[in-house]
């Protein structure tokens, strides 16, 4: 399966660029997502205050819609990725086109197809399912139309980006990503101090992403020269993306309900007042998922490539993927979950930190496990076992809508955190067991999971009540001991060179 012709040298020197390349473009993917991010820290405050809690709310819901409506593409969008990996590692670029182009016509279809499902069920959806307050009815209502309109740009976006990450081109699919984060937020700051309703607001969401797919379909045109000339939609091609993408179909549709579901089940249950207590903390802790989400979007077109030409750096980098994630992702959680009720108190007040700072601890904790679950998730998908996670979700979908249920009725808000983190801790369990048997590293993922449980147990630690003055002599005390820990038994010998060599050159060079 590989080639006789290559030597160790010059496999090694392969190894170290495609090393390198992956961490320059998970740098890429992080400030992608952490400037918006940054954006949105300043925002959400101005943007409850002119807009109200309940406006806000449904704000919330709606940036939540405009998530979720990626998984319309029915798992195409990620299997496209995946095939146009494996086409670029085979050297099967002439297939390249046909290929592109009958995703994006399937995606078309089908996002049109749900755009105007969703657009006949709006006054259905708005008052039954959201339980928009009566005042709010109407405007809420004509704010789902817009919505609706960006099904079929989203889906056909979604599957635009797989293809230049595909090619390794991150820069450029974060140049528009910063772009249309900052839009998400700014555009609703500046409408909405043009006018205090939500339909506006909604609008500008959806002009946004229109600009952003044209934007998308510009750059895979000068990627890919061959899909202006070849626009040949071939049914062999949109059956074997069919066949990648039917298992990815069911966890496109199952992990964002998982993802959302909490949200709206506690404005059925209690009240569409309250969910922006429940959210705001949500959306600002679970934008951590950018670093895990920069790694595996890294990982997920390697690993595809990897495992059809050289299983034994696949095993490497997954290892990698593993101990890079936990080593960026524990001192963030750490500190969120230590610090948590200070912050919301002096980010959104009192009130806040009375509700919210119990919500943000927990869902702090699920953000770490998940963070770290990515890693063996995406390996098995780009290993032709999407039916694996497919099966996961379809097992703990109906187990987590009865946990949800009951932490809300149990504990409130409070218990639909616990609910959400639960589940998370159960996924990643199965998704470790299930990608051990894939690899040859079995005792190393043993090594990490029993480093990674630590860590779980140092987050309960964080939550017991301190003076600030103790808090931050804990924080320097643990994340010193951690450091060390990373040091010691997490990096390898090659990333220790590295880091020194970075460390020890001008800091003028190190960019």
């Amino acid at each position: 399966m590989f080639s006789a012709t290559t030597t160790p040298h010059s496999n090694q020197l392969q190894h170290s660029l495609r090393l390198r390349r992956l961490a320059l473009n998970t740098i890429w993917n992080v400030l992608g997502q952490a400037i918006p991010l940054v954006i949105a820290a300043f925002t959400i405050p101005v943007l409850i205050k002119r807009l109200g809690v309940d406006r806000f709310g449904v704000l919330t819901l709606a940036w939540a819609l405009v998530g979720y409506f990626s998984l319309f593409d029915l798992g195409v969008g990620r299997a496209l990725t995946k095939v146009v990996s494996d086409k670029l590692a085979c050297h099967k670029d002439s297939e390249l086109a046909d290929a592109i182009w009958s995703g994006l016509a399937m995606m078309l279809v089908l996002g049109s197809l749900f755009a105007g499902l969703i657009g006949i069920s709006a006054h259905w959806i708005v008052s039954a399912i959201l339980r928009v307050p009566p005042a709010l009815v109407a405007e809420t209502t004509r704010s789902v139309y817009p919505l609706a309109l960006c099904i079929p740009v989203i889906t056909i976006s979604t599957a635009l980006r797989g293809v230049l990450e595909a090619h390794h081109r991150f820069g450029l699919t974060n140049a528009v990503r910063i772009g249309l984060g900052a839009f998400n937020f700014l555009g609703p700051l500046v409408t909405s101090a043009l006018a205090a309703s939500i339909y506006p607001v909604v609008l500008v969401l959806t002009i946004g992403r229109l600009i952003s797919a044209f934007l998308y379909l510009y750059l895979c045109l000068q990627i890919t020269p061959d899909l202006r000339s070849v626009r040949e939609i071939r049914r062999d091609r949109c059956r074997e993306l069919l066949r990648v993408g039917s298992w990815m179909t069911v966890s496109n549709i199952a992990s964002p309900v998982m993802v959302y579901l909490d949200r709206f089940l506690i404005s059925a249950i209690l009240s569409v007042s309250i969910v922006a207590y429940y959210t705001t903390p949500f959306e600002v802790v679970t934008k951590l998922f950018i670093v895990p989400g920069a790694i595996t979007s890294v990982l997920f077109p390697a690993f595809a490539a990897l495992f059809v030409t050289n299983t034994t750096r696949f095993q490497d980098i997954y290892m990698r993927g593993l101990r890079g994630t936990l080593a960026l992702m524990f001192p963030v959680v750490f500190l969120v979950v230590l610090f948590a009720p200070e912050a919301m108190r002096l980010w959104l007040g009192p009130e806040f930190q009375r509700i919210s700072a119990p919500v943000l601890r927990w869902i702090a904790a699920g953000v770490l496990v998940n963070s770290v679950a990515q890693i063996p998730y995406v390996l098995l998908q780009a290993a032709d076992r999407p039916d694996v996670t497919a099966k996961i979700h379809l097992v703990e979908l109906p187990l987590y809508i009865a946990m949800v249920v009951l932490g809300i009725h149990s504990l409130g808000l409070t218990g639909a955190a616990i609910a959400w983190t639960v589940r998370l801790g159960l996924e990643a369990l199965a998704l470790f067991i299930l990608a051990g048997r894939l690899i040859l590293t079995q005792l190393s993922q043993r090594r990490f999971i029993i480093v990674a449980l630590a860590g779980i147990g140092l987050l309960a630690g964080a939550c017991v009540p301190l003076s600030i003055s103790a808090k931050i002599g804990f924080a320097i005390l643990l994340l010193g001991a951690f450091a060390a820990l990373v040091w010691r038994s997490i990096l390898q010998a090659d990333e220790k060179l590295y880091l020194k060599a970075w460390l020890n050159r001008p800091a003028l060079a190190r960019d």
